[in-house]
């Protein structure tokens, strides 16, 4: 019986305390006033330079070489945008290059974006690479943040499916040893309203 009297006595208060609670008018309109503002990264550009793998076979010790420039350029597919969502709703993108050096030699790296047949368009960036110390020490690093890309930009770049890199290399010395790798990542900014 004692059971009884105490769910009764709980369902009681229970019921006298949910009669009583306080509910604030809810304003369904706000959701209007929602901003999603996430921020995703992606892989840019990696790429790897060895410059031992690219000294002709057979080149007698201190002794200078070119390498051909089809060598040092390469082509990925990489779709900035992707859809009209994307266009619509990024607020900007960032691009941001690290390359770490140990070959004794500076060098200049550019990139563009193509559209699907290898056309380019936006324009076309150069990053300044600092000579590095030499095989076995730190590497030296230059570092490129990129003025931002804003809605003009992203729209004119609507169209691009590709991602074309070359490294500008001076004349080399086959006693030259060390590599080259190149870093980056894209950030993009989204910004939508509900």
């Amino acid at each position: 019986m004692k059971i009884k009297k105490t769910y009764a006595l709980l369902l009681f208060i229970g019921a006298i305390l949910m009669t009583a609670s306080c509910v604030k008018e809810l304003d369904f309109e706000q959701l209007d006033e929602v901003v999603l503002t996430p921020v995703f990264e992606a892989d840019f550009i990696y790429s790897e330079f060895d410059i031992e793998d690219n000294i002709p076979q057979g080149t007698p010790p201190n002794t200078e070489f070119t390498i051909p420039p089809e060598v040092l350029r390469d082509t990925i597919n990489y779709d900035l945008v992707g859809t009209d969502f994307a266009i619509d709703n990024l607020d900007r993108v960032e691009l941001t290059m690290e390359v770490r050096n140990t070959i004794p030699v500076a060098f200049t790296i550019q990139f563009q974006f193509l559209t699907q047949a290898g056309q380019p368009i936006g324009q076309l960036y150069n990053i300044e690479v600092l000579a590095g110390l030499g095989e076995g020490t730190e590497p030296v690093i230059s570092f490129s943040d990129f003025e931002p890309l804003n809605n003009a930009t992203l729209n004119e770049l609507a169209s691009a499916q590709k991602i074309a890199t070359e490294i500008i290399v001076p004349t080399l010395n086959s006693d030259l040893r060390g590599a080259l790798q190149i870093r980056s990542k894209a950030t993009y900014y989204v910004n939508y309203q509900l």
